[in-house]
């Protein structure tokens, strides 16, 4: 099963990658993030990164899933030695074409998070992974074994997704109306261009439950509404439109966690 949907997605992400890049150029704050790393984060990821594994200077971070890389340039800034691995060939193409851009020196992988083999034991201070990088995940678990391994006894590993409390509400302003049972995890389907994507809405408990199994130690956990409107309203990293969607009573769904960030360790 994992080698089927990480290979369809590998499929689907190389066919999405010139339409995400377009949409990513189109308010170019990619441009940003090595200056403004708050734009590359959502939650309390750069918080507990800050309180966690800073100073990051020559530190060795890897973003798993790594995607637009918005991460991985914004960790770079920080004076990280950032090394970037995603599924999606065309995605690390288009990340190291920026980097280039932004004079970044990044180390970009193309592998699955859960076979990551070319990584050594115990070489890396800080994992980190971002919004959207589970749901394209068959077993997190094996993702947490992985993280475990290349972790240095002390390393952290950061991140953020969207709350698995969301997942259950359809897409629309009002009102809360249920679309399928929280029980329900998936594959559900995607298709793009031909390709067919598999996306996974795992509960707390599929992502905690793992990652305690594999030996982190969990030292934090926050549970976070959006920020901004731009949640509600698609995929750009702009300001939102309509503050209102911040309210909970024009928008039922807000009043929901949007954003779980989780900061774990490997035990020395």
């Amino acid at each position: 099963m994992m080698d089927q949907v990480s290979k369809a997605n590998q499929h689907y992400w190389d066919a999405l990658a010139p339409a995400w890049q377009t949409m990513r150029d189109q308010d170019q704050l990619w441009r940003q993030c090595p200056r403004q790393p708050e734009l590359a984060f959502e939650g309390e990821a750069l918080a507990f990164i800050r309180k966690y594994a800073e100073p990051l200077h020559n530190q060795r971070v890897l973003v798993i899933g790594s995607g637009d890389n918005y991460a991985a340039f914004a960790l770079a800034g920080l004076e990280a030695q950032v090394t970037s691995m995603d599924l999606s060939a065309r995605q690390l193409e288009i990340a190291r074409q920026r980097a280039d851009q932004l004079g970044l020196k990044i180390e970009f992988i193309c592998s699955d998070a859960s076979r990551p083999g070319c990584l050594k034991d115990n070489s890396f201070d800080l994992v980190c992974s971002t919004n959207g990088f589970f749901v394209w995940i068959a077993e997190p678990g094996q993702v947490f074994q992985e993280v475990q391994r290349v972790l240095k006894p002390g390393g952290f590993y950061i991140f953020y997704d969207i709350h698995p409390f969301l997942r259950p509400w359809k897409n629309q302003v009002s009102p809360l109306e249920m679309e399928k049972p929280y029980s329900m995890t998936g594959p559900f389907e995607d298709e793009y261009h031909g390709e067919t994507g598999y996306e996974f809405h795992w509960r707390l408990s599929d992502l905690l439950n793992p990652l305690l199994d594999a030996g982190l130690t969990v030292c934090q956990i926050a549970e976070s509404p959006a920020k901004d409107a731009r949640f509600w309203e698609g995929h750009a990293y702009t300001a939102g439109r309509d503050p209102g969607l911040l309210d909970w009573r024009n928008n039922p769904r807000a009043g929901l966690p949007v954003w779980l960030t989780v900061a774990a360790y490997k035990p020395g």
